[in-house]
């Protein structure tokens, strides 16, 4: 097949975000500066087209706050450790704390840099939208980015997250509201980028399309499952939305650092072994054992050399949809579509409708795209009798397919909200591999430093 590629690049100083049709699929890649350092924006960078564009790009840098930070601790490796992507395998009590599902709010989670990102963002709207006001999708794409952080804010922490602001140059200290009203915020941005976002070109497609699966999944978190299939149906299954990373200025793949490098974390499975004894973890995925191609996985027992975990003890296996530093990861596709489309039919009760849309998915010739691999044709799944049974192959289907990307945690507490389970029914359950037992947390605490914010004491509540 012919290789058609169109692409549009803006390059400024040593960043460049590009725009490109690959073979088979429709993906977009970003080289990105490195995030600024809170509270040193110069002034100037807001006062020319030129510079205006440059806070734009470093802005866009922010979306790797979910997977490059500060001792590699981000959202998308906790969120998994906290659910059962990641297991623990290092000597820090307060990520096994994660692992354990017994968390404080001693600890950041990456909050700071979330709820920074916010701030950047807005600062990068507002002097595009001043020097370079015509520039609709690349103002619309930041209105995206806004949204996807407070939509993962949301999707990670308690209720209680205070949506402050700076005005002026001047910090505006917020009240802690609910996650539902944080939704709600996120999903305002997007309609803004939507409405933005009127051009035919690539770069305004590719927009828009993302701005449609962000605001598809917010949607769904709002129990609004019709509404947000037909946000998405535009959506081609082969639209692949990444992040990417590079030594000249994009950094390294953050899941690969803390994972395959460092060997802080390992693929989890639906058991492990306490006191050389197999230990079957309740509700847990099997996913270094299961053989699912979407979540290719490398062995250190059986493989030379082995990778030793960071505690010495931790039996390793490495994601191979990340197997290099600098390979890509996904905010947001096609798939992602496709699985909003699935959710709506399942909780319209339509069970065959949703399975047509699962076995396509892994059926169909154009084969769906993660990072760099492709994904074989699998054999079809049969239709489930129950409602129930439809319930648990919907979220088993999901999990492979969007692993390690920050889903899988909003998933399993939505399954609390509005499916009726309990926590103990989809998070994991029974003896901890590290001493004790699991506990019950099922979201992030917002850390004790946001107290410095006198309108926050503390969670409204640890509640799905």
């Amino acid at each position: 097949m012919m290789n058609n590629v169109k692409s549009a690049r803006w390059v400024i100083g040593i960043a460049l975000m590009g725009v490109a049709t690959l073979a088979g699929c429709d993906r977009v890649k970003q080289e990105l500066l490195a995030p600024q350092n809170p509270g040193l924006i110069d002034p100037s960078a807001t006062t020319s087209p030129t510079a205006a564009l440059a806070l734009r790009i470093g802005a866009l840098g922010r979306y790797k706050q979910l997977v490059v930070c500060g001792n590699n601790e981000c959202a998308w490796a906790e969120e998994g450790t906290l659910t059962d992507e990641f297991k623990n395998a290092d000597f820090q009590v307060p990520r096994a704390n994660v692992d354990q599902r017994n968390m404080d709010d001693a600890s950041d989670w990456n909050y700071s840099g979330l709820t920074q990102s916010r701030g950047f963002i807005r600062d990068a709207i507002t002097a595009m939208k001043k020097n370079n006001p015509d520039s609709l999708a690349m103002i619309g794409e930041l209105y995206t980015e806004l949204g996807f952080i407070e939509m993962s804010l949301a999707d990670m922490f308690c209720n209680g997250i205070p949506l402050g602001h700076t005005e002026n140059g001047v910090f505006v200290p917020a009240a802690p509201v609910t996650d539902a009203q944080v939704y709600d915020s996120a999903s305002a941005h997007l309609d803004t980028a939507l409405a933005l976002v009127t051009g035919t070109d690539a770069f305004s497609t590719s927009v828009k399309r993302v701005s449609a699966v962000v605001k598809g999944r917010i949607l769904i978190d709002q129990g609004q499952y019709s509404q947000a299939a037909t946000v998405v149906a535009a959506v081609p299954t082969t639209y692949i939305y990444d992040m990417t990373f590079s030594a000249t200025g994009g950094g390294s793949n953050g899941l690969w650092s803390v994972a395959n490098s460092i060997a802080r974390i390992s693929v989890a499975d639906s058991f492990d072994f306490v006191n050389g004894a197999k230990n079957v973890i309740g509700n847990a995925l099997p996913y270094a054992s299961a053989g699912d191609p979407r979540v290719p996985v490398l062995s250190g027992l059986v493989t030379n050399p082995v990778v030793t975990a960071e505690d010495q003890a931790t039996p390793m296996f490495l994601s191979q949809l990340w197997k290099n530093q600098f390979d890509p990861l996904v905010i947001a596709s096609g798939v992602d579509a496709r699985l909003i489309e699935a959710e709506a039919r399942l909780k319209a009760n339509d069970i065959p409708g949703m399975m047509t849309i699962l076995n396509t998915l892994r059926t169909q010739a154009a084969r769906p795209v993660i990072g760099l691999t492709t994904i074989p044709v699998m054999s079809t799944l049969a239709t489930p009798a129950t409602q129930g049974a439809a319930e648990k192959l919907f979220f088993r289907e999901k999990a492979f397919w969007t692993f390690g990307r920050g889903q899988r945690l909003p998933d399993l507490r939505r399954m609390v909200r509005a499916y009726g389970y309990t926590q103990d029914q989809v998070f994991p359950t029974g003896v901890f591999f590290k001493g004790g037992s699991y506990g019950s947390d099922v979201n992030f605490p917002v850390p004790a430093n946001e107290k410095i914010n006198p309108k926050f004491t503390g969670c409204i509540d640890r509640n799905a």
